[in-house]
């Protein structure tokens, strides 16, 4: 439109709002997981970080767990997808790796990694590893150095959180251009995350009292939202 010789500019769409990705998602069956014959998840979202739980079993109704890798690090929402109508392009920044086996022969498996490639210790049943020593497991392709990037798509549908497809390679969405064009099985709400504040080094113990009181309060909330919720008819 034209006022007095002078053009308007047309008026700029409003940004789009970033979802409430910040929960607890579950996997809600079994999922073929590449590189494992099956896998279950659960992703912690708390705003600008997660943690994500990848459980792999032997058996297709999920009830031997054979590994557990936990990834923990940034989340970044970056902006709407142009390729899925709905999604959004993300990146999970893996800032930790942790493994933990579940039976011996993936113990056993471990253990034969050349030394100083997948953990600084023996691997044991049950016994938790952190892979920072060895910037990952090269024997799983694990390759933790320079911080690596999952470029992923997300996307949210009333209690339920989709990510995107895995590659049949099993490996990392480590490049922009193996971002997913398609999801995978959805992740299902199953609580709400709770940041818990932890007492810096060396302060007070005023303090320290003050911000313990403040965590568990926190999660007095949030079990009392959950204890009552009204079930839907």
């Amino acid at each position: 439109m034209v006022v007095s010789g002078v053009a308007r500019p047309a008026r700029a769409a409003p940004p789009a709002q970033t979802p409430m990705f910040s929960g607890i998602w579950s996997s809600t069956e079994c999922e073929p997981w590449p590189g494992r014959p099956f896998a279950r998840r659960e992703l912690t979202l708390t705003g600008a970080d997660y943690r994500l739980d990848v459980t792999s079993f032997a058996d297709n109704k999920c009830t031997i767990p054979t590994l557990r890798t936990r990834y923990e690090g940034q989340f970044i929402a970056r902006r709407p997808s142009p390729a899925l109508p709905g999604a959004w392009d993300v990146e999970f920044v893996i800032q930790r790796a942790l493994l933990t086996p579940y039976v011996l022969n993936t113990a056993d498996f471990l253990n034969g990694a050349p030394k100083g490639t997948c953990g600084s210790d023996r691997w044991f049943v049950g016994i938790e590893q952190d892979l920072a020593a060895t910037s990952g497991c090269f024997l799983i392709g694990l390759n933790l150095r320079g911080r690596p990037v999952e470029y992923d798509i997300a996307m949210v549908q009333d209690n339920r959180i989709f990510l995107g497809q895995r590659p049949p390679d099993g490996g990392l969405l480590a490049m922009p251009e193996r971002r997913p064009a398609a999801f995978g099985p959805p992740l299902l709400r199953t609580g709400e995350a709770v940041i818990i504040l932890l007492p810096p080094v060396g302060s007070d113990h005023a303090t320290a009292a003050i911000l313990i009181a403040v965590g568990i309060g926190l999660l007095a909330a949030g079990w009392f939202r959950q204890l009552t919720k009204r079930p839907t008819r």
